[in-house]
Protein backbone atom coordinates (compact mmCIF):
# COMPACT_ATOMS: atom_id res chain seq x y z
CA UNK A 1 0.00 0.00 0.00
CA UNK A 2 1.04 3.64 -0.67
CA UNK A 3 2.17 5.47 2.22
CA UNK A 4 0.65 9.19 3.20
CA UNK A 5 4.21 10.53 2.90
CA UNK A 6 4.57 9.30 -0.68
CA UNK A 7 1.44 10.63 -1.95
CA UNK A 8 2.73 14.00 -0.40
CA UNK A 9 5.51 13.83 -1.76
CA UNK A 10 4.13 13.12 -5.46
CA UNK A 11 2.03 16.11 -5.06
CA UNK A 12 4.98 18.45 -3.53
CA UNK A 13 7.17 17.57 -6.88
CA UNK A 14 4.22 17.64 -8.92
CA UNK A 15 3.94 21.57 -7.62
CA UNK A 16 7.61 22.23 -7.45
CA UNK A 17 7.92 21.21 -11.34
CA UNK A 18 5.19 23.30 -12.05
CA UNK A 19 6.37 26.70 -10.12
CA UNK A 20 10.04 25.54 -11.93
CA UNK A 21 8.78 25.93 -15.29
CA UNK A 22 6.90 29.45 -14.19
CA UNK A 23 10.31 30.47 -12.52
CA UNK A 24 12.28 29.61 -16.25
CA UNK A 25 9.57 31.50 -18.43
CA UNK A 26 9.23 34.95 -15.96
CA UNK A 27 13.61 34.18 -15.72
CA UNK A 28 13.60 34.06 -20.34
CA UNK A 29 11.35 36.27 -20.80
CA UNK A 30 10.44 38.57 -18.28
CA UNK A 31 11.81 41.74 -19.74
CA UNK A 32 9.26 42.64 -21.99
CA UNK A 33 10.20 39.29 -23.71
CA UNK A 34 13.91 39.22 -23.21
CA UNK A 35 16.22 38.10 -20.76
CA UNK A 36 15.14 39.25 -16.86
CA UNK A 37 17.93 37.69 -15.19
CA UNK A 38 17.56 37.70 -11.05
CA UNK A 39 20.28 40.59 -10.67
CA UNK A 40 22.55 40.04 -8.45
CA UNK A 41 24.95 43.27 -8.36
CA UNK A 42 24.88 44.82 -4.52
CA UNK A 43 25.53 48.18 -6.64
CA UNK A 44 21.94 48.79 -8.93
CA UNK A 45 23.95 51.27 -11.16
CA UNK A 46 26.20 47.96 -12.67
CA UNK A 47 25.17 45.37 -15.08
CA UNK A 48 23.91 42.28 -13.25
CA UNK A 49 26.58 40.07 -12.20
CA UNK A 50 27.28 36.88 -14.41
CA UNK A 51 28.30 34.68 -11.72
CA UNK A 52 24.62 34.56 -9.89
CA UNK A 53 23.03 34.18 -13.08
CA UNK A 54 25.30 31.49 -13.89
CA UNK A 55 24.21 29.97 -9.99
CA UNK A 56 20.31 30.89 -11.25
CA UNK A 57 20.38 29.24 -14.26
CA UNK A 58 21.79 26.06 -12.70
CA UNK A 59 19.85 25.64 -9.90
CA UNK A 60 16.44 26.10 -12.09
CA UNK A 61 17.84 23.56 -15.22
CA UNK A 62 19.46 21.19 -12.27
CA UNK A 63 16.37 20.81 -9.94
CA UNK A 64 13.98 20.73 -13.06
CA UNK A 65 16.02 17.42 -13.91
CA UNK A 66 16.03 16.32 -10.45
CA UNK A 67 12.73 16.92 -9.55
CA UNK A 68 11.47 15.45 -13.00
CA UNK A 69 13.96 12.04 -12.44
CA UNK A 70 12.02 11.69 -9.20
CA UNK A 71 8.58 12.12 -10.37
CA UNK A 72 9.69 9.14 -12.72
CA UNK A 73 11.06 7.07 -10.30
CA UNK A 74 7.97 7.29 -7.92
CA UNK A 75 5.84 6.21 -11.43
CA UNK A 76 8.04 2.90 -11.37
CA UNK A 77 6.67 1.87 -7.83
CA UNK A 78 8.47 2.87 -4.28
CA UNK A 79 9.19 -0.71 -2.85
CA UNK A 80 12.78 -0.42 -2.71
CA UNK A 81 13.06 3.09 -0.94
CA UNK A 82 16.23 3.10 -1.44
CA UNK A 83 16.33 6.61 -2.75
CA UNK A 84 15.12 8.24 0.12
CA UNK A 85 18.48 9.47 1.83
CA UNK A 86 19.59 10.86 -1.52
CA UNK A 87 16.09 12.58 -2.04
CA UNK A 88 16.19 13.89 1.63
CA UNK A 89 19.85 15.32 0.73
CA UNK A 90 19.31 16.88 -2.56
CA UNK A 91 16.06 18.18 -1.59
CA UNK A 92 17.57 20.18 2.03
CA UNK A 93 20.42 21.93 -0.76
CA UNK A 94 17.43 22.49 -2.68
CA UNK A 95 15.75 24.45 -0.41
CA UNK A 96 19.35 26.33 0.10
CA UNK A 97 20.06 27.07 -3.26
CA UNK A 98 16.05 27.90 -4.42
CA UNK A 99 16.11 30.56 -1.05
CA UNK A 100 19.33 31.88 -1.97
CA UNK A 101 18.38 32.49 -5.42
CA UNK A 102 15.26 33.65 -4.83
CA UNK A 103 16.63 36.16 -2.28
CA UNK A 104 19.20 37.58 -4.49
CA UNK A 105 16.40 38.13 -6.67
CA UNK A 106 14.25 40.05 -4.19
CA UNK A 107 17.15 42.62 -3.28
CA UNK A 108 18.20 43.22 -6.50
CA UNK A 109 14.31 43.58 -7.90
CA UNK A 110 13.21 45.43 -4.87
CA UNK A 111 15.74 48.14 -5.08
CA UNK A 112 15.71 48.49 -8.95
CA UNK A 113 14.56 51.29 -10.68
CA UNK A 114 14.02 51.44 -14.11
CA UNK A 115 15.90 54.00 -17.00
CA UNK A 116 13.15 56.72 -16.08
CA UNK A 117 14.26 58.03 -12.65
CA UNK A 118 11.70 57.51 -9.98
CA UNK A 119 9.32 55.19 -11.75
CA UNK A 120 8.71 52.64 -8.75
CA UNK A 121 5.88 50.35 -10.67
CA UNK A 122 7.75 48.73 -13.88
CA UNK A 123 7.09 45.53 -15.41
CA UNK A 124 10.30 44.16 -15.44
CA UNK A 125 10.59 45.26 -11.78
CA UNK A 126 7.06 43.25 -10.95
CA UNK A 127 8.59 40.14 -12.55
CA UNK A 128 11.57 40.55 -10.84
CA UNK A 129 10.07 40.30 -7.60
CA UNK A 130 7.49 37.61 -8.74
CA UNK A 131 10.32 35.24 -9.75
CA UNK A 132 12.09 35.97 -6.57
CA UNK A 133 8.90 35.40 -4.37
CA UNK A 134 8.31 32.38 -6.43
CA UNK A 135 12.01 30.92 -5.83
CA UNK A 136 11.59 31.36 -1.73
CA UNK A 137 8.17 29.33 -2.08
CA UNK A 138 10.09 26.56 -4.39
CA UNK A 139 12.24 26.20 -1.43
CA UNK A 140 10.12 26.12 1.03
CA UNK A 141 8.19 23.23 -1.35
CA UNK A 142 11.93 21.62 -1.30
CA UNK A 143 12.21 22.04 2.95
CA UNK A 144 8.43 20.27 2.96
CA UNK A 145 9.58 17.53 0.72
CA UNK A 146 13.10 16.67 2.53
CA UNK A 147 10.90 16.30 5.88
CA UNK A 148 8.60 13.96 3.75
CA UNK A 149 11.50 11.80 2.06
CA UNK A 150 13.12 11.94 5.69
CA UNK A 151 9.80 10.28 7.66
CA UNK A 152 9.89 7.60 4.85
CA UNK A 153 13.39 7.16 4.84
CA UNK A 154 13.23 6.64 9.03
CA UNK A 155 9.85 4.27 8.46
CA UNK A 156 11.61 1.92 5.91
CA UNK A 157 15.11 1.79 6.73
Amino acid sequence: MVSAETIGSIFIKVFKVVINIVVLIIYRTGYGGDFLGIGGTWNLNEEKSPDAEIVASGVFVGFIIYTGVQLITFGFGTTKHKYELSDTLMNVVGTFMWVAVGGTALHYWHGYLAEHDFENITSERTAGLALGALCVINGALYLADSVLAFIHYTKYA
